[in-house]
């Protein structure tokens, strides 16, 4: 009976082992795809990539279309808002209910890409840190205003904020343009770490 009950308790524990390599194997693929999607839709032209642009990004990523709550979605190449969301699922077990999520979002008006938004989030029961960058085409950029705008909220005792904003218009320095979409995605597949912006937020911002 007790050797019954060893290998029954060995069986349980190798396949929790095996489970959570598989899991940990796919948040690693996750992570690479949501750093091969950020650099596909950084490279984006606003106002010249088209609904079919759009369209595909979302085929391969798993981009749907999103509304309002309560509202049925619809998406056509004269309005549609495409939502994409990569997230970290295993840290959200293992480290004190923290979630960290990469989402971006694509507008489409009269059968071009006008708009793009990138989320990545470190949530918390407690604390929540987020980086956000929001880019406007040209016919949607208010005239008059800075080519680029950062702003840093909610800092902590050595400075560092747990909110950036980062507002790009056209004209931004492609040099800033690239450091805001470079961020380090690794917190996607961490199992440790992780706290806040210090962990993910890009270099010079």
């Amino acid at each position: 009976m007790k050797k019954w009950l060893i290998r029954g308790v060995a069986s349980m524990a190798l396949l929790f082992i095996v489970g959570f390599i598989i899991l940990y194997g796919l948040s690693i693929y996750q992570r690479h795809r949501a750093q091969s999607f950020l650099q596909e839709l950084a490279s984006l032209q606003l106002g010249v990539s088209s609904f079919s642009d759009a369209q595909l990004l979302a085929q391969k990523y798993g981009g749907q279309p999103w509304d309002v709550p309560l509202r049925a979605p619809v998406c056509s190449a004269q309005s549609c808002f495409l939502r994409f969301v990569f997230e970290n699922k295993i840290l959200n077990h293992t480290q004190h209910r923290r979630e960290i999520s990469l989402a971006a979002g694509l507008t489409v008006k009269d059968g071009y890409v006008v708009s793009r938004e990138v989320d990545y989030a470190i949530l918390g029961p407690i604390l929540w840190s987020d980086h956000f960058v929001y880019e406007l085409s040209d016919s949607l950029s208010p005239h008059g205003l800075p080519s680029y705008n950062v702003t840093r909220l909610k800092l902590d005792a050595q400075g560092t904020p747990h909110w950036v904003k980062v507002d790009l218009s056209p004209d931004a320095p492609e040099d800033l343009r690239g450091r805001a979409y470079a961020l380090d995605l690794t917190c996607l597949a961490s199992l440790h770490g992780c706290h806040d912006l210090s962990d993910v937020l890009p270099k010079g911002l």
